[in-house]
C-alpha cells in the first residue's frame, strides 16, 4: 500500500461517514453562481499522492493553466478513503468540483453523472497511439470514454537482493520462482510474505495469481466462472507457498507488508515502491539491499494489478469547456514528462509513451519495473468494470476463498462453491 495514504477500513468508514457528512452540509455555500462576464473559475478535486512534490506540479500546472487561459483555478486534495464521500456528497448535491480524481471502479460506480470524455481521449490515441489496456477497462464504458486515464500505483515484487543471494536465487520471474526461493528463504528465516487477509493488498496480490493460472472470478457476461481446474491449481500454489510464511499474513492490514519488509526480516512481497521510498528516508541500510522486478509469469500469463487513477468531469460541472481545456493541457507532451518526473518513478504511466520516460532509468533499483502497467488488469477482471466487480473487492471473496483453505476450515472445491454462492449473491449469474 501507498503509506500514509490509506487507512484500515473501519478508519475508512468512519473517516467516509464524517466527510460525507461535512460536505453534505458545506457544498452548497462553497462555489456561488458566477455573473457572465466574470473571470472563469475551474475547481479540481484530486486524490493526495504518496509523492508530494506530484501534488506540488498539479498545482504548479494548474496555475500555469489559469494564466493563459485566464481562469481562476482552484485543487483541493482528499486522501483516497475520503473520496468516494465526496463524490457522493456532491453527486448528491449536484454541484461541486468540476474535475474529480477516479480510482479503480469508482469510474463505472458513477458513470452517469460524468460527462464523455471521447474527444480528448481521441486527440492523445491520436497524437501518441493506444493507452496501456487497463487505462481503458477503467474508462471506456458502455461504448464512451467517461474518463482520461492518468497513473497507475502499480503492485509489483519488492525483494531484499542481498537474501536472495544469500540463497543462490536470482530476482524471481515466475510464481514458480517465488516458491523455490521461499522455501530456501524459510531456511535463513527470511520469509517472504503477502497478505491472506481482508484487505486491499490481499485482493491485489491475490487476483495475480489467479490469473496467472488461469483462474477468473466471472466471466465478460457476467457469469460465475471461479469454480475451475484453473481456480483450484491456484488454490493448490497458495497453499504450498502458505507454510513458507509468517502466519500473521493471515490478519496483515494494507501496511503489513509495508512493516514486514521494512522491519528487515522479510524477504519478497508485492507493493507499490512505497517500501523503498520510506526506506531510503528512514533506513538506508535496508533500502540500499531494496529491489524490484515485474509481473510474474505463471503456467497461464503474467499478469499484473495495482490502484488505477483517471480524471472525470461531472455533468453538472459549472465549466466543462475550461475542464477540457485544462486536461488538454494537462496531456501536453512537456507537462506529461515533468509531472512523471516529479513522481521520482513511484506512480506508472497509464499511457505507453511514457515508458521510456527517464525517470525510471536515474534509479537502477526501479529498472525492473518498466512497462508494468501493460500487464495490469483492473480488479474483477474479465467480469465488466461495475459495482459487482466493486463489491467482490470490497467484501474480499477473493482473500475469504483462500484464507478458508489454507487454515484448514473448508477443503478448495468446498471453497470454490463458497466464493461461487457469494458471487451469486452479489449479483453475477
Amino acid at each position: 500500500m501507498q503509506m500514509g495514504a490509506r487507512l484500515t477500513r473501519r478508519q475508512l468508514v468512519r473517516t467516509a461517514a464524517a466527510a460525507g457528512a461535512a460536505y453534505g452540509l458545506g457544498l452548497a455555500s462553497r462555489f456561488p453562481q458566477i455573473a457572465l462576464g466574470q473571470e472563469r473559475e475551474l475547481s479540481i478535486l484530486m486524490f493526495s499522492s504518496f509523492v508530494s512534490a506530484n501534488d506540488e506540479e498539479l498545482r504548479r500546472q494548474a496555475a500555469d493553466f489559469g494564466r493563459r487561459a485566464n481562469v481562476k483555478v482552484t485543487v483541493d486534495f482528499v486522501s483516497i478513503p475520503e473520496m468516494a464521500a465526496k463524490h457522493a456528497a456532491e453527486v448528491s448535491a449536484q454541484r461541486g468540483h468540476d474535475i474529480v480524481g477516479l480510482e479503480n471502479l469508482q469510474t463505472a460506480m458513477i458513470e452517469p453523472q460524468l460527462v464523455d470524455l471521447d474527444d480528448i481521449n481521441d486527440e492523445i490515441v491520436r497524437r501518441w497511439g493506444a493507452w496501456h489496456p487497463v487505462a481503458k477497462q477503467a474508462c471506456f464504458l458502455n461504448g464512451r470514454w467517461k474518463a482520461v486515464p492518468r497513473m497507475t500505483v502499480a503492485f509489483h515484487g519488492t525483494y531484499r537482493e542481498d537474501y536472495f543471494k544469500q540463497v543462490g536465487e536470482p530476482h524471481p520471474a515466475s510464481w514458480a520462482d517465488v516458491l523455490r526461493a521461499a522455501k530456501k528463504l524459510r531456511g535463513i528465516d527470511r520469509p517472504i510474505g503477502f497478505p491472506i487477509s481482508q484487505c486491499g493488498d490481499a485482493n491485489n496480490t491475490l487476483y495475480q495469481i489467479l490469473w496467472s493460472f488461469g483462474g477468473k472470478t466471472a466471466t465478460p457476461e457476467g457469469q460465475v466462472a471461479i469454480e475451475s481446474p484453473e481456480t483450484e491449481a491456484a488454490i493448490a500454489y497458495v497453499q504450498e507457498v502458505f507454510p513458507q510464511m509468517d502466519r500473521e499474513i493471515l490478519a496483515w492490514d494494507n501496511a503489513g507488508n509495508n512493516r514486514f519488509i521494512l522491519s528487515g526480516r522479510g524477504s519478497w512481497t508485492l507493493n507499490p515502491s512505497s517500501v523503498y521510498v520510506t526506506a531510503k528516508r528512514t533506513n538506508p541500510d535496508i533500502a540500499v539491499n531494496i529491489n524490484h522486478h515485474g509481473a510474474l509469469l505463471g503456467p497461464k500469463g503474467r499478469f499484473g494489478m495495482g490502484d488505477f487513477y483517471s480524471f472525470g468531469i461531472w455533468k453538472f460541472a459549472r465549466n466543462r469547456e475550461a475542464a477540457k481545456d485544462f486536461l488538454r493541457f494537462f496531456y501536453e507532451e512537456e507537462n506529461q514528462n515533468r509531472y512523471i518526473e516529479t513522481g521520482g518513478g513511484f506512480n506508472m504511466p497509464a499511457h505507453p509513451k511514457f515508458d521510456r520516460h527517464p525517470v525510471w532509468r536515474v534509479d537502477p533499483k526501479l529498472q525492473g519495473i518498466i512497462g508494468y502497467t501493460k500487464w495490469q488488469r483492473l480488479t474483477g477482471w474479465p467480469a465488466p468494470a461495475d459495482r459487482r466487480a466493486q463489491a467482490t473487492y470490497a467484501t474480499f471473496v477473493l482473500p475469504n476463498m483462500f484464507a478458508q483453505v489454507v487454515t484448514g476450515q473448508m477443503k478448495p472445491k468446498e471453497a470454490m462453491q463458497w466464493a461461487t454462492r457469494q458471487l451469486r449473491d452479489i449479483g453475477y449469474k
